[in-house]
């Protein structure tokens, strides 16, 4: 029982009992009155029957006598009135009738009434001519009584259901501040750092005082750490000039992306120089320089809007790299031109004359028709191209391949036209077919967890998502392949055991989309006891783009249960305060800090930096990418809740 329903029923006791010692002392003021109202009533009658019949007694006149008797007993409240003779012969009575009365039995036991019959004689002189007894009738004061006491509990019954709401509503206003107090504290344990207003009452005022500051201090010291943390991830990952990734930062992206099983299936290397930057510096000056490659890292922080996976970095010097995977050779070579003509519209190259022929782009790609290349591989050929472009001399782009044909299909992408007509065929069959691959949960032998894996069939063989996405969002499908993907894995855990839980990942695009988001919480809301075994998957990077679309999706979807994640963390900069306030089951770090975590002690302690602050707001984290022993047992050491990987299972066709 609340404190609240506590005083309301204290008072309300106390209120009771008062009320009801008054209605007690009232009715038993009224029935004291009442019953010496009775009985002097019936020794006035009886005295003036005394006198009245003083003649007709000595006179022996009946009839007088029954006159008088009649008017005095049709006058008042008598049960009876007799008279008798000297002798003490009976002359005449009068007789109440019986009626049915409905005065309850127990409330006449209760309040009895204690009437006393009055006896006058008929005399004149020293003459005795006979006796009259008068007995009061107590049926009506009972009757009389009740009314009273019933018209009282109806007004105290009245009187209490007002004082009722008042109580109420003034324990409301008194113990506000207690209320707040409460969902202030679920706040914060729902990292919500949240402060209240100072109530008037001094007692709670100063209590109220210590919780905001406990609130506050703890906010602090969440962004603090949360700051800390991403100021050790930007001096070891960014550079301090541009804000881009470092070549540290940038060759660990693009090399997980270069997997053979886990990675991209096709990808483009753009490197971006600047011949003789170095004269350039010594002609114009530090600041002049700077401020160039300032607008050179500009240009990449736009055109990384139009990729979601994209990975720009400040390599050495003024040359840059780029890296976009899951792009067929056509777009790749789109994107080469697109960024060219973007680096070339920059102030610096524009108004400076001496930078007319010195941008240069070169592009490696590769896809899956060939083998997938090594990192050094790679940026040799990029670096190849570059090269290549410099020496044609004035602007120039070359793009390489690491496959020698130039069929259009050789690296599994087809042209636009056949790609549209492909995907046309998939929604209209509803043609997805889904895999899911186990979530090893550290310290648990068993499996319930599983990531849901989106293929389609081509030419009797499966498309991987890192293939057919990219054509998708191009088309601007994603909300229509999301919704299928979704409905397929929901139908499967409706038909699946209890414990299954299943991991989406959808598109950034659909999320932050209104008709989809209301169609997502009209499924959850429907389907609550699949909702709560569904985690929906979302990059990074949509939560850098808009964050309080996310964090409200998120707190509409964890009403019915259906829960939000974080995939590729640490893949975007920017800082993840937004941790405190979205509704988050668990966070994936990307896998570019996983791979040979065992060699690396900066990603070790960042990390564990993140364990720490996730675990301090009930948010567990996991790994993606494990492929060795070593990375496992790392990773279990720093205290991960768990890992995805072929190293712990491979895709499967149905979860166990």
């Amino acid at each position: 029982m609340t404190l609240f329903q506590r005083l309301v029923m204290m008072t309300m006791a106390v209120l009771f009992l008062a009320l009801a010692g008054n209605i007690s002392s009232g009715v038993w003021s009224v029935k004291e009155h009442l019953n010496r109202q009775l009985n002097i009533n019936a020794e006035d009658a009886a005295r003036s029957l005394a006198i009245s019949m003083n003649t007709a007694l000595r006179e022996k006149d009946q009839a007088s006598l029954e006159t008088l008797l009649n008017a005095m007993f049709d006058g008042g409240d008598y049960q009876s009135i007799r008279v008798f003779s000297v002798d003490g012969r009976l002359l005449i009575e009068k007789k109440a009738e019986l009626i049915t009365s409905d005065v309850p039995e127990w409330f006449k036991s209760a309040v009895s009434f204690t009437s006393v019959t009055a006896e006058s004689e008929v005399s004149d002189g020293w003459q005795q001519y006979g006796r009259i007894f008068v007995e009061p009738n107590t049926q009506k004061s009972y009757s009389k009584l009740w009314s009273i006491t019933s018209t009282m509990v109806v007004w105290v019954v009245l009187l209490m259901l007002v004082a009722l709401v008042m109580i109420v509503l003034f324990m409301k206003a008194l113990l506000k501040p207690l209320s707040d107090m409460e969902h202030q504290a679920n706040a914060i344990s729902n990292r919500d750092f949240r402060t209240i207003p100072l109530p008037k009452a001094r007692e709670l005022r100063r209590v109220v005082m210590v919780m905001n500051g406990m609130a506050e201090k703890l906010s602090k010291l969440f962004s603090d750490q949360a700051e800390m943390t991403e100021q050790l991830r930007e001096m070891s990952f960014r550079d301090s000039l541009t804000g881009l990734s470092n070549r540290r930062d940038f060759v660990g992206h693009f090399k997980a992306y270069l997997d053979p099983r886990q990675g991209s299936k096709s990808g483009a290397l753009i490197l971006v120089g600047i011949r003789a930057f170095d004269k350039f510096n010594q002609a114009h000056g530090t600041a002049k320089a700077d401020e160039l490659l300032v607008q050179i890292a500009s240009q990449l922080k736009s055109f990384r809007k139009e990729y979601s996976k994209i990975v720009t970095a400040r390599l050495k010097g003024a040359e840059f790299g780029v890296f976009i995977p899951d792009v067929s050779r056509e777009h790749a070579f789109q994107a080469l031109q697109t960024l060219f003509k973007e680096l070339s519209m920059i102030p610096a190259v524009q108004t400076n004359q001496e930078m007319a022929d010195k941008l240069h782009l070169g592009l490696a790609y590769y896809s899956e028709s060939s083998d997938i290349p090594s990192t050094g591989n790679l940026i040799s050929l990029a670096d190849q191209a570059l090269r290549r472009a410099q020496g044609r001399g004035r602007n120039t782009v070359i793009m390489l391949s690491t496959s020698e044909t130039n069929d259009a299909e050789s690296d599994g992408v087809m042209g636009d036209q056949a790609w549209r007509g492909y995907l046309e065929k998939v929604l209209e069959r509803r043609a997805v077919k889904l895999l899911y691959q186990p979530v090893k949960h550290f310290g648990l032998a068993s499996t319930t967890d599983y990531e849901v894996l989106a293929r389609t069939d081509y030419k009797d063989s499966l498309v991987t998502a890192s293939l057919f996405w990219p054509m998708v969002e191009r088309f601007q499908w994603t909300e229509q392949f999301d919704r299928l993907i979704i409905t397929k894995a929901m139908s499967l855990m409706a038909s699946q055991a209890q414990d299954l839980r299943l991991t989406i990942n959808v598109s950034p695009k659909s999320l932050l989309s209104e008709k989809f988001s209301a169609w997502l919480i009209k499924v959850a809301q429907e389907n609550p006891v699949v909702s709560k075994r569904v985690v929906l998957e979302v990059s990074e990077y949509v939560l850098h783009q808009d964050a309080e679309t996310i964090i409200a999706l998120s707190q509409s979807l964890h009403t019915y249960g259906m829960t939000l994640a974080i995939d590729h963390f640490g893949a975007s900069s920017g800082t993840f305060s937004y941790l405190n306030r979205v509704k988050v089951d668990h966070l994936k770090v990307d896998r570019s800090y996983i791979r040979d975590i065992h060699l690396s002690k900066d990603n070790q302690f960042y990390i564990r930096s993140l364990i720490q602050i996730a675990h301090n707001l009930d948010i567990k984290v996991y790994a993606e990418g494990v492929e060795k022993e070593e990375e496992y047992q790392v990773l279990k050491d720093l205290g991960l809740d768990g890992a995805i990987g072929y190293l712990f299972g491979k895709p499967l066709a149905e979860p166990h």
